[in-house]
Formats: C-alpha cells, structure tokens, sequence
C-alpha cells in the first residue's frame, strides 16, 4: 500500500501509525518510508508529494511501478464547498472531477469532464465502513463530542487553491460540477496515475479543515488541518481493515501486499486499556480489535481482578487472512490467593480445557503470566463481508416486534443447537450462567463464543444486566446452576418473540397465531421464577426442535 500525502501535517498522521520503517530511495531519487500499520494485512509505503496534481502523479507512478502495489490511498485535507459539510467531517470521493478540463474560447468556459470513480467493491467496502463502526482507529483521547460525519460524494481537483467562493473558479465549479461537496489540488493526479495500472485500486480520503474562502488561514491556525488529517487517516484505515490483498507477489523487501496510501492517524500505545487501541499484543501475536455491539469490547473490575474481552483479527507477522478470536485476558491486581482460594487465572486455563473436551471453540492461544492469562478462542468470520460473524444480537428485534416466522426459526433452531452443548456441560456438573445475544455466535449453526462462567463459583449477583437469572440475585435462596441456563435460554426467546427481556412485572408471554403452542409453553416453563419449577436442558432443547419443526411449516402467506 502506497501511501501519499501532499503536506507535512498529514504525512506525519500516516507516519505516527506505522511501525518497523526504514527509508527507500527510488531509482529518480525520491524518498520514501516503508513499514507495517500493525494488525493490517498491508505493508506501507509513505510518500508526501507536495502541492499540485503534477506532482502528485509523477510520485504515485513510479511508486506503484516499483512495490508492483495494489492499493493507492490518497488520504489528507480538503476544502468544502457545500454548507452541510463540516469541519472534521470526512469526504471519500466517489468521484474525482478534474474541473479544470475544458475549451475556452469567445463564447466563454466549455467544460469537458475528465472525472475518476473508484470500482464497484472500493465503492461497496466504503459504504460498509461507514455503516459499521468508522472510527474504530480514532484514538478515544481524539473523540469530539459529537463524532464527525462520512460523506461519500464527489470532489473537485485542480491546481488552484481556492479561497474565495465568489471567485471565477468557484462560479465555474458551481455550474459545471455543482454535485462536488469538496475540493484539493492533488486528488486528481492521484487517481489518475492509478488507473495507469489496472490491478491497482483506489481511494481518495479527504478530511475537511477550511470552507476554501477566506477564512481558510483562520482555521488552519486552529488546528483544523491537524484534526481533519486524522480523521481522514482514521476512516482510511477502517476501510483497510475490512479490504483484503489480492496475494500477487510483492517485488524488494515487502513480505506482504503493498499499498499506496496519503495520511493516516496516530499510532496508539501505553497502557492495556483494550478500548483506547486498535491493536493489543499477546506474546508475539497481535490482535486487531473490533468495536461491537453489548459486551464484545468491554473491560470491568471485580475487586482485584481486571476482565478484558473483545473480538479480534488474528494477525501474525501481517499475513494472516480472514482468522478471527474471542480474545479475553484476566488480571489480578493483587499478590495471588493461596491454595485454598478461587484463582481467576486457573479458571481461564480450565475454560481452555473444557474447550479441548466438549464442543467448545478451537483455542487460538493460552498464555499464563504471573499475574495475567490470556485466551484467545477462534471466532467465525464470514467470508463475504471480510469481517467477524455475527451474534444473536443481529437478529433479535427491538420494540416493537411483529413475529417474523422465518427469523424465528432460525432463532430457535440454532438455540436448540447451543441447548445441545450447555447439555454437554450440564452433564459434567457445570453451568454457563452468562448467555445473552453476543455470547452466541452465528456461522453455519449457532455457536457459544465460550463457556462464559462454567469455570467460576456460582455466587449472588453474577451476571448483573437483563439476562440475570432469579437466583442470580441478590436476596435469592436459591444456587445458580444449569436451571440457570435454561432460563436464559428462555429470555433469549422471550425477546426474540416481544423485542423485550423479560421482567417480574410484565405478564407472562401469551402467544400469537403464527406462535406454535411448543414454543410458547417452553418458553413459559423457561422462565418460571422457581429453577426447580423449570423444565431440564435436554427437555428444553426437544421441545426448541418441535417447535423449529412446526415454524418450518408455516405457510409462505405468513412469512
């Protein structure tokens, strides 16, 4: 990945995120920075072009010719040139007008447009990262209160430097090119070399630091290029996060794909806090966090010991593709328990060991530390949107929720599935006691991310939120246990069926026509307030499979 930037502001962003650089000269004496942005699958080549169009093609060429790169990012600051774009916000170009192409003669300016659109997966890929958490990689230190927008519309490209609106440039833009939201003076060049080389692919990523008027020096002296340089970047490496190398060959000392990009974001690091870095590393293995919805990238405190958690892309060396884990580490804060007191640690080490011996997750890596373990266990990812796999979560509705027949088939065949594996670890006298829509994964059949506290003491007020069993709380009699897993079955039903989770105070669940009555009453016995009063795990996951069979057979009119 080659990546240019055309000022010193945005190749410093690009410059701060890259790790393992070393400089590289071209044959015609141009310098460049080459490195890794770690938890990509990409190697990178830095560039700053300077100003102009020109220039920025005749250093985009020969820099793709020498890496044979397949990806050109041009990633920096823009002007806007409409009122809803605001400063910070990011543009992609899905078009690149060269607006200065054109016939001038007596009769006055005739335009003839040279524009550049990047292909129809660069296009899709964009989309996708602005609807999935796009700013992933901007540090929460950097985080305004209100985070910026992603436009992905046209930009104008031209080697004037526009600062005032009422100029002949601006008039001419206006009336030829009037769908451009934004404008630089390099996007053009860039793009254009790319698409000298075919197998190249192409992005331009424009962060907005002036309203190309007047008041252009006044934002500047704000730090408006400054911010607008990293959210660019930041968005920039979102998309490369979920973009995947075509595998050719790479030429010279790269040992992966390479890229073109311009400017990028600052490169986290400092303490283990999992939610203020995109990349954490165990041992020699980098992960690559993912932002998901509930629990999946989270960390909390219980007394001395810190729980982190989040699913992760498995990065070794950057060329692993497309392999995906439950990364979760355990830290205890203080000098280890003695013999006779619960070690979170060893429970970890034993969850890895239910793994090997029931239907768990494969295990990517265990590592025991001193006072940290860590397990990461192999999450499914989906092959087509390059990305994890989704949970539950995805399917369940929120309020209100008309029953969808077909939706709540695959619901409850797959927690029918998952029935059969807490079945498993009831038989050898534990318990889950955590299920909840992200702790079940969808692949190919639904599957637990983990055994969530099967390797953890029952005690009052575990598992605190929604899904909380009655004998989880405080002031119950009662033991937590495999009851306990049958109930939150029952909840994860019971919200599939109202996009609600079930509470003392709401009536029970009646039922509806395109219910069947097996799933009704499973779902009601799942949720009796007395564990002894509920129906076994075995029973449950028959009477999930009746009702999977019944939904099955439901009329096409009610789908």
């Amino acid at each position: 990945m080659v990546v240019l930037t055309a000022l010193q502001v945005e190749y410093e962003a690009v410059r701060r995120h890259m790790a393992d650089v070393h400089e590289v000269e071209l044959p015609q004496g141009t310098l460049l920075d080459v490195g890794r942005i770690p938890g990509l699958n990409w190697d990178v080549v830095l560039a700053e072009t300077g100003p102009t169009n020109t220039r920025a093609a005749l250093v985009t060429q020969p820099t793709i010719e020498y890496f044979d790169a397949e990806m050109v990012l041009f990633v920096g600051v823009a002007g806007a040139l409409k009122n809803d774009i605001h400063l910070g916000d990011v543009v992609v170009a899905r078009r690149v007008y060269g607006y200065q192409s054109g016939r001038e003669s007596t009769d006055g300016f005739a335009a003839r447009p040279d524009a550049w659109e990047p292909a129809y997966t660069m296009d899709q890929l964009v989309r996708s990262a602005r609807r999935n958490d796009p700013w992933a990689f901007l540090p929460p230190s950097h985080r305004p209160a209100t985070l910026p927008r992603v436009h992905f519309e046209p930009i104008a490209s031209g080697d004037v430097l526009l600062a005032f609106q009422d100029s002949e440039t601006a008039r001419r833009i206006r009336l030829h090119y009037n769908d451009a939201v934004a404008i630089d003076m390099e996007s053009h060049g860039v793009t254009h070399a790319a698409r000298m080389n075919r197998a190249v692919r192409a992005l331009s990523i424009r962060g907005i630091s002036d309203f190309a008027d007047s008041g252009k020096a006044t934002c500047d002296a704000a730090g408006s290029q400054e911010t607008a340089a990293r959210h660019a970047a930041a968005f920039a490496l979102r998309v490369l996060r979920d973009l995947r190398p075509a595998g050719r060959p790479a030429h010279g000392r790269s040992q992966g794909p390479t890229a073109v990009v311009v400017s990028g974001p600052d490169r986290i690091s400092g303490p283990a806090a999992w939610g203020s870095q995109p990349v954490v590393k165990v041992e020699a293995e980098e992960y690559l966090l993912y932002e998901g919805p509930g629990d999946l990238l989270h960390e909390s405190r219980d007394g001395d010991v810190l729980r982190r958690q989040a699913v992760a892309r498995v990065v070794s060396g950057g060329n692993t593709r497309d392999a995906y884990a439950w990364l979760r580490q355990v830290e205890w804060t203080q000098p280890l328990p003695g013999p006779s007191h619960f070690d979170p640690l060893a429970a970890l080490e034993q969850e890895a060991e239910l793994c090997r011996n029931l239907q768990g997750p494969d295990i990517v890596q265990l590592i025991r530390g001193k006072d940290t373990a860590t397990l990461a266990l192999a999450w499914p990812g989906d092959p087509k949107l390059a990305r994890p796999s989704e949970t539950l979560h995805a399917l369940l509705p929120e309020p209100p929720a008309p029953t969808d027949p077909l939706r709540l088939w695959s619901i409850v065949k797959g927690l029918a599935e998952v029935a059969h594996v807490l079945e498993q670890l009831s038989s050898e006298g534990l318990s889950h006691r955590a299920l909840r829509p992200t702790a079940v994964v969808m692949h190919q059949q639904m599957v637990l991310r983990d055994f969530g506290l099967a390797t953890v003491p029952p005690r009052l007020g575990e598992n605190p939120g929604p899904y909380q069993a009655p004998e989880q709380r405080y002031g119950s009699g009662a033991r937590p246990g495999p009851a306990t897993d049958v109930y939150q079955i029952g909840a994860l039903l019971y919200r599939a069926l109202t996009g609600r989770t079930p509470e003392p105070r709401l009536p029970a669940y009646r039922g509806s026509a395109s219910v069947p009555d097996s799933l009704v009453h499973a779902v009601t016995g799942a949720l009796h307030a007395d564990p002894r009063a509920r129906p076994g795990v075995r029973t449950l996951r028959l009477a999930l499979l009746t009702a999977a069979r019944e939904l099955r057979s439901v009329p096409p009119t009610q789908l």
